[in-house]
């Protein structure tokens, strides 16, 4: 894998020897984010097969320039495919391309190639597309448009979307799961219809679905009435792809069949590169050939935030250096971990969204995939939660921390949501100069693995187990055998739950009275060793987040066991879901992030008193702890 940047896009190109590439157009939004592990394995995988691979994030998406509500996205889309496929062929030397999209990207896929079959735009004639795959792709755009919708409206049924606002279908907003399309974009992608805007976009199609409409099979009709070769075929294993990137599984027959596939045109390609060597006496290509003579540090400049971007590697892990233009005097830098199982995007782009704010404040950051998740290398095989919440990835985020000192950063600030606010805690306990950390909806102080009950694996809060224990229709489809988790087990995890409570409680009341600990409170312990380090500790919560639940359980109902430590606070953030899927929770958290860095941790200044100022109007502290801004 080789980082490549090119018309503003950040990308991987995986080298390989054949002269049949293959351009990947990623998913939009949730979908690229639930993937990118199963899409990486798809690169290695063709690749491997001997196809030079580039994958690559779109305008506004991902690692690229921009931003998601800039004028044009799709527009700026469509173009960036063609220029993925010019790089690919500047710096490979294929002479043959193929495409292959992934639910919208499958879209953009086929409107791109079309195009690609005529004049380039200084109307020099251009090669087009040899070879096609569309998976599962919305032959209309006004179909995707409301399948978002219906995403963002079953995501606020669920006790994950408790208080979140809802966005009216007329709103030029579009959102799903931290991911939007805006204004004029809205109305452009609703346009698209491949039966209208595609004809013959390559020689051959291949073509897998799973929607159970007749729209593809229509699709793959007008295509052959106007000359192409389509293959159709099931893509039954995508429900089991797009899912959260913890869960998401690879679909591995349909990525064989893409792979042997393409080799049917990588064999053309061969055929067609020998008997042009022949006759021309040219050297064949060899793999990553012209790369380093093309792009040798690859770079992202950003204008608009004043900052350099940089991809950077550190033992097993990966990540990207936002170095503002004007750095801060004695500010720390920002270390932003994996959230759960995602790559170093981030849910909503959270963490590309921060870097690039704190660039313009002249903070510098790293957003990092610690060892084996997103583009770290080797990719794990597998990733569980107990991989996600052990040792080992604390030690990752800490070379992280390392690798930031080494650049000048005497001081560094952790930051992370669910799991990432796990490690962030535990590296702020761990490493010197590790000075601040920020965690958001952290499930738990300690991991306590296989003693996690039967029913407890996604740590539901009880809120949401007593909503489901007295719905009649979840006892319903119990007694018929058709839920996942029966009410009585919910009622065996609710009670174990409410005994351990007690329990503590109890502990905790006596220790208050005696002065002597009864029980041994590893969370306690732990944040005792933070503050005795002299860490800047703050915790933030979605007041209906189980995580919440979790702290008060381990500190006390009213988080009293925090006033014995006053480097650490507590406080919840309003509309705050967990994941931070809507625009009010990434902004209530940024805005509070960076406000308390400058104010607390960079020193006075006009950027960093208004910045606290407008965390004030939005920040409620949790009953009985103490409000913003002071000891807890």
């Amino acid at each position: 894998m080789i980082p490549v940047v090119f018309d503003g896009a950040f990308g991987w190109l995986h080298p390989a020897g054949g002269h049949m590439g293959v351009v990947l157009c990623n998913p939009f939004g949730y979908d690229a984010l639930c993937t990118h592990r199963g899409w990486r394995k798809l690169a290695e995988r063709l690749a491997a097969a001997g196809m030079p691979v580039l994958r690559f994030d779109y305008p506004g998406t991902g690692d690229a320039e921009g931003m998601e509500d800039d004028p044009g996205r799709v527009e700026a889309w469509l173009a960036s495919v063609g220029a993925a496929v010019r790089h690919l062929r500047a710096t490979t030397g294929v002479t043959r391309v193929a495409l292959v999209g992934l639910r919208l990207g499958a879209t953009l896929a086929a409107l791109a190639a079309e195009r690609l079959r005529g004049a380039d735009a200084s109307g020099v004639d251009a090669p087009g597309i040899d070879a096609l795959v569309l998976l599962a792709p919305p032959v209309t755009g006004r179909r995707y448009i409301r399948e978002l919708r219906a995403h963002r409206q079953g995501w606020l049924s669920t006790s994950a979307g408790m208080g979140a606002v809802p966005i009216p279908d007329d709103a030029a907003y579009v959102e799903a799961f931290g991911f939007g399309m805006h204004g004029d974009d809205i109305a452009a992608l609703s346009a698209v219809d491949l039966m209208r805007d595609t004809r013959f976009p390559a020689a051959r199609v291949l073509l897998l679905d799973s929607s159970g409409t007749n729209l593809t099979a229509s699709l793959a009709a007008h295509y052959t009435q106007h000359g192409v070769e389509v293959e159709q075929g099931g893509f039954e294993e995508s429900d089991r792809f797009f899912l959260e990137a913890l869960y998401s599984e690879e679909p591995v027959e349909a990525f064989s069949r893409v792979s042997a596939w393409l080799a049917e045109d990588a064999g053309r390609a061969a055929t067609a590169a020998t008997a042009t060597a022949s006759a021309t006496a040219r050297p064949a290509f060899e793999p990553g050939a012209g790369f380093a003579s093309v792009n040798p540090q690859p770079y992202l400049r950003l204008a608009r935030h004043r900052a350099t971007e940089r991809p950077v590697r550190f033992g097993h892990c990966f990540g990207i250096h936002c170095e503002p233009d004007v750095p801060q005097p004695g500010a720390p830098a920002v270390l932003l971990i994996n959230t759960g199982a995602a790559h170093h995007i981030g849910d909503g782009r959270i963490s590309v969204l921060l870097a690039r704010r704190f660039a313009e404040q002249g903070v510098a950051t790293l957003r990092m995939d610690v060892g084996g998740l997103g583009d770290a290398q080797p990719p794990a095989p597998e990733v569980t939660l107990d991989m996600l919440y052990s040792t080992a990835l604390r030690d990752d985020a800490a070379a992280g921390a390392d690798w930031l000192v080494a650049r000048g950063h005497a001081r560094v600030v952790a930051f992370g949501v669910c799991g990432g606010a796990f490690v962030s805690l535990h590296v702020c306990a761990l490493h010197p100069n590790v000075v601040a950390a920020y965690g958001v909806n952290l499930q738990k102080f300690t991991w306590d693995g296989a003693a996690r009950s039967p029913g407890e694996q996604r740590m539901v809060s009880s809120r949401t187990y007593l909503r489901a224990l007295f719905d009649a229709d979840k006892w319903k489809r119990a007694l018929r055998g058709q839920t996942g988790t029966h009410p009585l087990r919910i009622a065996a995890v609710l009670a174990k739950r409410g005994m351990r409570r007690a329990t503590l409680a109890l502990a905790h009341a006596v220790e208050r009275k005696t002065g002597r600990p009864v029980v041994a409170n590893e969370a306690l312990a732990l944040l005792h060793e933070v503050d005795a380090k002299q860490v800047q500790l703050r915790l933030v919560y979605g007041e209906f987040d189980s995580g919440l639940e979790e702290a008060r359980l381990q500190l006390g109902a009213s988080l009293a066991a925090l006033r014995a430590v006053p480097n650490v606070r507590a406080m919840t953030l309003p509309r705050l879901d967990h994941a931070l899927f809507t625009r009010e929770a990434r902004n209530a958290v940024m805005d509070d992030f960076a406000g308390w860095v400058c104010a607390e941790l960079v020193g006075e200044s006009a950027v960093a008193a208004q910045r606290a100022d407008d965390v004030g109007a939005v920040v409620g502290p949790i009953s009985g702890a103490a409000p913003a801004g002071s000891a807890a």
